[in-house]
């Protein structure tokens, strides 16, 4: 049985009692899945998990993406991202997001493992689109869900906005959409599993909010930008080596702080396409 800390009332949970020495038993898997839902992100402190342990972990809940199309992945391990900043590379998404909302297929879950974290700073924090719904006026609530958003790179223009490889900036955006595409997305989203509602948002990759002109567009986008960047909904992690993290990237925004540079920082990440109870499920039926 798993021992469950909640962390704030709105989110977070730190688990302890596991040992990722052994196989887990599904029933301790299912224990993890059903701290995830309740929770949204889960949290164990000082696992030093191998990466082959950091894979079957992750396959327990769902598929698993594919290669990162920016960033590099750990040797061997092409299914596990690599992300190492410090002054000669910065990180690229200092902002509240959900992962990759962009995509035809919208991630299910991330699980990060710490590998080297600086003597300060380097926090991660995570925000529930839960509570940022609940906390909306009625009448907001109803004008909302009839709208939809468009979802696309968002901050990785920033990428791709400078020449190289012998191609002008402008090329390579153009290249990024054709690669990336585009998404609609409705700005209420109910949970598959739990049947929550919640504020479907994030400031890195709405770029528009369809049917309103530009003007109204980004008025509506700065209201909801600024309405989920509440503390009360928040929470925040301070890292040591070998600390894991999942969170449920249908339901939450996430912000990695870039307060520790020029200090080198390493974390490693699997990111889960799809939920296999989910999938399991709509087989079944």
């Amino acid at each position: 049985m798993l021992k469950l800390d909640q962390i704030t009332p709105a989110i977070g949970v730190e688990i302890s009692g596991v040992d990722f020495s052994r196989p887990l038993t599904p029933e301790v898997q299912d224990e993890f899945y059903q701290a995830l839902l309740d929770h949204l992100v889960i949290f164990v402190r000082g696992t030093a998990i191998s990466p082959e342990t950091h894979l079957a972990f992750a396959r327990s809940f769902g598929d698993l993406d594919r290669p990162h199309p920016l960033y590099p992945h750990v040797e061997s391990f092409e299914n596990i991202v690599l992300l190492e900043n410090d002054s000669n590379t910065p990180p690229d998404t200092n902002s509240w997001h959900t992962d990759l909302t962009f995509k035809a297929e919208q991630p299910f879950a991330s699980i990060l493992v710490a590998r080297h974290v600086p003597p300060t700073g380097g926090d991660t924090m995570w925000s529930s689109c839960y509570a940022a719904y609940d906390r909306l006026p009625d009448g907001m609530k109803r004008d909302l869900k009839e709208l939809e958003a468009v979802h696309d790179m968002g901050d990785f223009r920033n990428s791709f906005a400078e020449e190289k490889d012998g191609k002008s900036g402008v090329e390579r955006l153009d290249d990024g959409f054709a690669r990336f595409g585009q998404n609609l997305r409705p700005l209420i989203g109910r949970h598959p599993v739990t049947g929550r509602i919640f504020l479907n948002f994030n400031e890195a990759f709405v770029s528009h909010i369809a049917g309103l002109t530009t003007n109204e567009s980004n008025a509506l986008k700065s209201f909801l930008a600024n309405h989920m960047n509440k503390p009360e909904d928040q929470m925040r992690w301070r890292w040591s080596e070998g600390d894991l993290a999942m969170w449920d990237n249908r339901v939450t925004m996430h912000y990695a702080v870039a307060d520790y540079l020029p200090r080198y920082r390493c974390m490693n990440r699997i990111t889960v396409i799809q939920d296999r109870r989910v999938k399991d499920a709509q087989t079944a039926a």
